[in-house]
């Protein structure tokens, strides 16, 4: 996903060839399998469900830039579906994760300081439980 937020970085649409072509190249194809091109195409519209992307009309652009930019109750979702079933997972691991799941390659302040707010707000909704430094979905 941080390959895909790269690319489509740069705040051009593009048309999904042209979308898959361009990841291709980052990720050092030079020609395209039908094999390469599907699990191009499925990368895309996983960032696309994940809020990454946005598809308008078979054109994609980037979504958001930052994650500042996102709906606070979409992040709450898309932090628990970041985690991994119901394994308890160490809260600067599950940022980490959750920083990755929407693409982003560092975890900086504030993703951060985001993520920590969601897990407490996950927290007093009873959609998140902790045990000591971990957290886990209910």
């Amino acid at each position: 996903m941080a390959r895909v937020r790269q690319v489509m970085g740069d705040s051009q649409s593009r048309e999904r060839e042209f979308a898959i072509r361009d990841l291709a190249r980052e990720l050092g194809y030079r020609r395209v399998s039908v094999q390469a091109r599907d699990a191009l195409d499925d990368a895309l519209r996983t960032a696309v469900r994940r809020g990454i992307l946005s598809n308008d009309g078979g054109i994609l652009r980037i979504a958001t830039r930052a994650i500042d930019d996102y709906e606070r109750a979409f992040l709450k979702d898309q932090f628990l579906a970041a985690l991994e079933g119901r394994r308890w997972t160490d809260r600067d691991e599950a940022i980490r994760g959750f920083a990755r799941w929407l693409g982003f390659r560092r975890t900086g302040p504030t993703i951060d300081e985001t993520a920590r707010s969601l897990i407490n707000g996950l927290l007093r909704e009873g959609r998140l439980e902790s045990q000591g430094n971990e957290v886990r979905r209910t």
